[in-house]
């Protein structure tokens, strides 16, 4: 990684270091077409499949968290956008789940499984998920179709 230093240069000023590595996560499964998902504290993508590994930002050398609750394949992965509580939400052929991360943290520190809230079921492959800017619908694509998931009521939020 030393040799990435000055590939960004423009007019003579560089900025520096290009790539820095912050962790690796090995997957059993290939995960080159599958829609990742980073936020300002965490990055969130499958790992073996059907398990989604949450990975800290601020503090690399943390747990990552691992959740589990699809049985297909993870495709996608979305961050809500509110800070508290901050939401992911991931999708696979079978199910569409959303999981408040701050729940999901406090069970998995005290020995417990995490549980996320299924908001669609079979949709088909999902290629690309978005939650609402206020976190109460779910954008997802799935072949041909594009649905809207309500995801304030079946989750609580508002």
């Amino acid at each position: 990684m030393e040799g990435a230093r000055g590939i960004l240069c423009a007019d003579g000023s560089c900025l520096g270091d290009v790539l820095t590595e912050k962790g690796l996560v090995a997957s059993k499964e290939p995960v080159a077409h599958v829609q990742l998902a980073c936020s300002a504290q965490y990055c969130a993508f499958p790992a073996d499949g059907n398990t989604l590994c949450v990975w800290s930002t601020e503090d690399p050398s943390y747990q990552p968290l691992t959740l589990g609750g699809h049985r297909e394949p993870v495709t996608a992965v979305a961050f809500g956008n509110a800070a508290s509580p901050l939401l992911l939400c991931s999708a696979s052929r079978d199910h569409v789940i959303m999981w408040r991360l701050d729940e999901c943290r406090q069970k998995a520190l005290q020995g417990l499984t995490p549980r996320g809230l299924v908001v669609g079921t079979l949709l088909g492959r999902v290629l690309c998920l978005r939650l609402s800017p206020d976190d109460r619908a779910a954008a997802v694509c799935a072949g041909k179709k594009i649905f809207v998931l309500d995801t304030a009521v079946r989750f609580g939020s508002g």
